[in-house]
């Protein structure tokens, strides 16, 4: 499927001429990036809808003007001005219509930041669309919209280095998220002896240990064992840490592979994606898969091959 570019202003002239905006293939968009580059800022005053959909690239909305409706995760979004919406990869999301209003919307590839030891300290924050608006986030909306509106001034500059800029802008961007979370957490576990500089190294070393081995048979007992932790303290800090259960995180971990293994069409069954991400009971995985995405995972193979078919 795909959409014709429509015309924007000279101000916020693209660095190319992309003949389209948008590439469909099913749910899965492959996001058309500036040539040899990894970033796609549109400013965007469409009023039409995106059908549900997902892509490799991080997503992040800012609204510049009016409100501004999204639906990630199963869940409807609404911006007002100023308001931000982080939509992690792979997750599935769509566009109602938005008859008027305006906003940013950055498609930035960040898999290569991936090889940084803090990345995984984020895992938690992606389970969920993170929303970002002055009464929820006091303390750091104002930075984090400045930085995005930076992000877009240099992207449509078409300043030498343009791609190193926002880049750079956007890790901070990541930090102050990722900080703000941890120093939050922190704060609940700060009169343990054991300090919560500690189980942020314990826990993102977990993080990392769970995103490589998550089809094992990893059970709560081992774990804990890696932290050095018994059961029951580990049970308790692991929730302050991600506000999950171990137990869900190591589920969410699964069917998100899952859901990519199903839209890969790579002739894999039902059965065989469920042993592969370390189900060994299709029972069991149906019912976690239905309970993380609405659907079960006939009904997902479904949807993906009637809009391939569409």
């Amino acid at each position: 499927m795909k959409i014709q570019k429509t015309t924007e202003s000279s101000r916020y002239e693209q660095p190319d001429a992309p003949s389209e905006i948008r590439s469909l293939n099913g749910m899965k968009e492959d996001v058309i990036f500036v040539p040899e580059s990894h970033v796609r800022i549109w400013h965007n005053v469409q009023p039409e809808g995106y059908a549900s959909h997902y892509h490799n690239a991080l997503e992040i909305t800012v609204s510049l003007e009016k409100r501004y409706d999204a639906i990630a995760n199963n869940r409807t979004y609404t911006l007002e001005e100023g308001d931000i919406l982080m939509i992690p990869p792979y997750m599935l999301h769509e566009i109602p219509s938005n008859p008027s209003g305006s906003r940013f919307i950055f498609l930035i590839d960040i898999d290569m930041m991936r090889c940084f030891q803090d990345f995984k300290a984020l895992d938690p924050i992606f389970v969920e669309p993170y929303l970002c608006t002055a009464s929820l986030r006091p303390d750091i909306h104002e930075p984090l919209h400045h930085t995005l509106i930076r992000m877009a001034e240099i992207y449509f500059s078409h300043e030498p280095f343009w791609e190193s800029a926002v880049y750079s802008l956007l890790l901070n961007f990541l930090r102050v998220i990722g900080q703000d979370y941890f120093c939050r957490n922190a704060a609940d576990v700060s009169a343990d002896p054991v300090g919560p500089q500690k189980y942020h190294e314990t826990f993102t070393s977990l993080l990392n240990f769970i995103d490589t081995h998550y089809a094992d048979d990893l059970s709560l007992e081992q774990a804990a064992d890696y932290c050095g932790f018994s059961k029951y303290h580990f049970s308790r800090l692991f929730k302050q840490y991600t506000h999950m259960t171990y137990h869900n995180y190591l589920c969410h971990k699964r069917i998100l592979s899952a859901q990519l293994m199903l839209t890969a069409n790579d002739g894999l069954s039902v059965t065989d994606v469920a042993f592969r991400v370390g189900f060994n009971n299709l029972t069991t995985f149906c019912r976690c898969f239905n309970k993380y995405t609405n659907c079960s995972p006939t009904e997902y193979l479904n949807r993906l091959h009637k809009l391939q078919n569409a």
